[in-house]
C-alpha cells in the first residue's frame, strides 16, 4: 500500500540488477544475483530481516533467501565502517590522521593478514605511510596499481598472477589486494592488502570495500592540502594586508590618535571620525574593529559618496524583488551581512536625507526592513563613521540630521593632516618605497637627502595618500639607487622651487587643488577621483560648489 522502493527510490517496475536493496513495507530484500557467500564471512550476532516478502516468479530465482541476513549483516558492517571513516576524515586535520583513520577501517572492514599504505613522494618513489601487520618492504602490488591505475588482485599465493579486478565475476578474488589512491592530477599512492594461505581468499565485496576507503582517502587528502594552501594564502595575504594598513608615525599627534584608538576600540560605542581626504580614516576604523568585541566578525567598509541616493539606500538596507525598476532578486543589505560585526561608512556627510533617517534607527536599536520587504530584519552592529566635511555646518545648512550627527559622534576621533606629523611623512614614504620595490621588483633603494628635504618641505594636501602616488610614480619613473625629488613630482629644496604658498582658507586650497588636478590628468573625471580619493558624486558636488564647471 506504501508502495515499492528500489535503492530509496520508488518504482513501478524497473530491471533488478546484484546489490539492489528492495524496500516492501518494513521488509528489506536484498537482490544478491548469486546464491552463495564466502565460507570465511563473520558469523556473530546479526540482525535478521523482520519478514519476507514473495516478488514475481521471474525475480524469485535471483533472491538468496537463505543467505540475506548474512548480506544484510555484511552491507550494514560495511556502511557503519565506512560511515565511520567519512566522519573520522573531516575530523582530523593532519595527513597522518587521516592514513591511520582509513588503515583502521581497513582492518575493520576485510580482515587482512597485513596492510600497507603508500604515498608517492616528491621524488616519484613510493613510501611507507601507514601499516598493519608484519613489516614488508615489498610493494609490488601496490606500484602495479598505480602504473595501470586500477585495482587488482593476486589470485594464486605463489606463484602470484596478477589479474584487473574489474574482470571475473565470481565472489573471491585472491589472497592479495592493490588499489590506487586517486589524486586531482595523478595517483597519489596505493593501498596493498594481502592474506595468509590459510586465511581464505578476499571476497568481491572485500575488493570494493578497499576501492572506496581508497577513494574516501584520497578525496580526504585532496581536501586537506587544498586547505593547507588556501590557509597559507590566507595568512600571506593577512600579512600583506597588516602590512599595507598598519597605522604608522611616532609624532606626538600620532601617538595621541593610537592612544585614542586604543581606548576607544574595546568599547562597543559609535565612533566618528574626523580629518581631511587621504590621511587614513580607514585605516583608522579597521585598527578600531580589530581589536574591538566584534573582531570576529565582519568588518563590511561602505563609501557612501559612491552610490546614488537610491542606491545607497538598497546597499546598506538590501531590497527584495520588485522593490524598483532592474530589481529582479533579492539583494542583502551591507547592515545585513555585517550582523555581528561592523560597517564603517565613509564619507557619510554624502548622505541622503531619507536614508540618514533610516540608519539612526537602525542606531537607536530599531529593526529595519529591505526596500519593497515586510520582514523584520533586527542585526548587531558596530557603526564608525568617518567623513572630510564640517557635519556641523552640514548640520547648520540643513543637508544634515542633528540627531543623526549627535548620535554618530558619540567618540570623535579628529586625524591630524600629514604637514602636522612631523617626519611621521618621512618614516612612510620609506615605508612605501620598501612595499612597491618588492612588488615591482626594481627601483631606487633609499631617500636621498634632497627627496627627505622635499618631503619635509611640502605641504602635502592630499596627505597620505599623495605621498604614497608620489612614492610610487618615483619606484616606477626611477633610474638611480637613490629616490630624488624630481622623482617625486617634487621641486628641489633651495634650486628653483617655487614660493612659499599664500596664506588661504582650507576651502580655496581644495579648490584650487582640484583645478590642479582636474588640469594635470586632461579633465578626465575618474583619474581625478582616483588621484584625489574621493568618489565620482563628491567630484561632482565640488565642482558644482565651485563652480568648475565651464572649466572641466
Amino acid at each position: 500500500m506504501n508502495g515499492t522502493f528500489v535503492n530509496s527510490q520508488t518504482v513501478q517496475q524497473t530491471m533488478l540488477e546484484p546489490g539492489d536493496l528492495i524496500r516492501i513495507g518494513d521488509s528489506l530484500i536484498l537482490f544478491t544475483g548469486e546464491d552463495r557467500e564466502s565460507a570465511d564471512e563473520p558469523a556473530g550476532d546479526q540482525p535478521r530481516p523482520t519478514a519476507m516478502m514473495g516478488l514475481k516468479k521471474d525475480a524469485q530465482r535471483g533472491l538468496a533467501e537463505h543467505s540475506l541476513s548474512g548480506s544484510l549483516a555484511r552491507v550494514t558492517r560495511d556502511s557503519a565502517v565506512l560511515c565511520r571513516m567519512a566522519n573520522l576524515l573531516q575530523q582530523h586535520p593532519n595527513t597522518e590522521s587521516l592514513l591511520c583513520v582509513a588503515l583502521d577501517s581497513l582492518v575493520q572492514g576485510i580482515a587482512p593478514d597485513t596492510a600497507s599504505l603508500w604515498l608517492v613522494g616528491t621524488d616519484g618513489r613510493l613510501r611507507c605511510a601507514g601499516r598493519f601487520g608484519p613489516a614488508d618492504d615489498e610493494h609490488l602490488l601496490a606500484s602495479l596499481a598505480i602504473e595501470k591505475n586500477k585495482a587488482l588482485f593476486v589470485e594464486q599465493p605463489n606463484p602470484p598472477s596478477l589479474s584487473s579486478g574489474a574482470s571475473g565475476t565470481s565472489s573471491p578474488v585472491g589472497s592479495g589486494i592493490g588499489v590506487p589512491i586517486p589524486g586531482a592530477a595523478c595517483c597519489r599512492g596505493a593501498i596493498e592488502c594481502h592474506r595468509a594461505p590459510g586465511r581464505g581468499l578476499f571476497q568481491r565485496a572485500q575488493l570494493d570495500f578497499a576501492v572506496v576507503v581508497a577513494y574516501q582517502l584520497g578525496s580526504s587528502l585532496e581536501n586537506l592540502e587544498h586547505r593547507e594552501r588556501l590557509e597559507q594564502a590566507n595568512d600571506q595575504l593577512r600579512r600583506q594586508l597588516a602590512s599595507q594598513t598598519k597605522l604608522m608615525g611616532s609624532s606626538p599627534a600620532m601617538k595621541s590618535v593610537l592612544e585614542r584608538i586604543a581606548r576607544v576600540g574595546p568599547t562597543s560605542s559609535t565612533a566618528l571620525i574626523l580629518g581631511e581626504s587621504g590621511t587614513g580614516k580607514e585605516l583608522v576604523a579597521r585598527a578600531i574593529h580589530e581589536i574591538s568585541r566584534n573582531s570576529a566578525g565582519p568588518y563590511v567598509p561602505v563609501n557612501c559618496a559612491a552610490f546614488s541616493e537610491s542606491l545607497l539606500e538598497s546597499e546598506l538596507f538590501g531590497h527584495e524583488p520588485g522593490a524598483f525598476t532592474g530589481a529582479d532578486r533579492r539583494h542583502i543589505g551591507q547592515f545585513e551581512r555585517a550582523h555581528r560585526g561592523t560597517v564603517f561608512l565613509d564619507e557619510i556627510g554624502e548622505m541622503s536625507s531619507s536614508c540618514q533617517a533610516k540608519v539612526l534607527r537602525l542606531l537607536e536599536g530599531h529593526p529595519f526592513q529591505r526596500l519593497g520587504g515586510q520582514e523584520s530584519i533586527h542585526v548587531d552592529v558596530r557603526v564608525i563613521a568617518a567623513t572630510h566635511r564640517d557635519l556641523f555646518e552640514l548640520v547648520g545648512q540643513g543637508r544634515f540630521r542633528e540627531d543623526l550627527y549627535y548620535r554618530l559622534r558619540v567618540i570623535d576621533l579628529p586625524i591630524p593632516p600629514l604637514r602636522e606629523r612631523g617626519d611621521d611623512a618621512i618614516e612612510l614614504a620609506a615605508s612605501f618605497l620598501d612595499h612597491f620595490r618588492r612588488q615591482v621588483g626594481c627601483g631606487p633603494r633609499r631617500l636621498s637627502a634632497e627627496a627627505i628635504a622635499a618631503i619635509r618641505q611640502h605641504s602635502w594636501a592630499g596627505n597620505v595618500r599623495e605621498l604614497k602616488n608620489a612614492v610610487e610614480r618615483a619606484v616606477v619613473l626611477g633610474h638611480s639607487e637613490e629616490v630624488s625629488p624630481q622623482d617625486l613630482g617634487l621641486a628641489t629644496p633651495g634650486r628653483g622651487s617655487a614660493p612659499a604658498p599664500e596664506m588661504t582658507s582650507l576651502r580655496e586650497a581644495e579648490r584650487r587643488h582640484i583645478e590642479y588636478v582636474l588640469g594635470r590628468v586632461g579633465g578626465n573625471k575618474a583619474e581625478a577621483c582616483r588621484v584625489l580619493g574621493i568618489g565620482r558624486g563628491t567630484l561632482y558636488k565640488k565642482i558644482e560648489e565651485y563652480g568648475m564647471a565651464d572649466s572641466t
